[in-house]
């Protein structure tokens, strides 16, 4: 992928006219802090991402290994021209190694959440309207926080080999979303 297209397919999305609501469809199922429609905002692009290729060390929480230090490199070059507003990661060595450079290049901190915490998202959207957030989290945790905010069940757990998904959704007048790949291409075992 080219460095330039995300930050073009970003850029075109957010020079979208100013909505008066944000899409129905985006509420939580269960979520008890929905996101709340708002007269003229920006829409929020949200980038989704599993953390990258782990060490095989026989800990709980590995640090990432040399090929998810390659794809972390990759990640922030991928997003290069891109203006976060957010940076989140689950508690865990892989998730925060995963997207710590792109937040200091952006001048933040990575805040840590809970994967557990069905609100997370729908909170932090509120909080950033009109920016742009990065998530990093898991191979079962970023599928379900993409088919919440696409409103549908449309994407499974990722495959313990797959690390190369990038999920960006754009919510404003309507909700879209793509789904790119980044980095090297994950390889199958088999």
């Amino acid at each position: 992928m080219q460095r330039n297209g995300l930050a073009r397919i970003l850029m075109k999305e957010t020079r979208r006219f100013l909505v008066l609501f944000l899409a129905i469809g985006f509420v939580f199922a269960g979520c008890q802090a929905p996101v709340e429609k708002v007269a003229a905002i920006e829409p929020t692009t949200i980038v989704l991402v599993r953390h990258a290729e782990k060490a095989d060390d026989g800990t709980k929480d590995p640090s990432l290994d040399s090929l998810g230090i390659r794809r972390a490199i990759a990640l922030m070059q991928t997003l290069s021209d891109v203006q976060l507003t957010g940076v989140y990661s689950t508690p865990y060595k892989r998730t925060n190694e995963t997207v710590d450079a792109i937040a200091r290049e952006n001048n933040l901190a990575v805040t840590e959440y809970d994967p557990g915490n069905k609100e997370f998202l729908a909170v932090e959207v509120n909080k950033n309207r009109g920016g742009s957030l990065l998530v990093s989290g898991h191979s079962n945790t970023v599928p379900a926080m993409v088919n919440q905010l696409v409103g549908s069940d449309r994407f499974e757990n990722l495959e313990d080999w797959q690390y190369d998904f990038l999920y960006i959704v754009n919510i404003g007048q309507d909700t879209t979303f793509q789904v790119l790949h980044y980095g090297a291409p994950s390889v199958s075992p088999k």
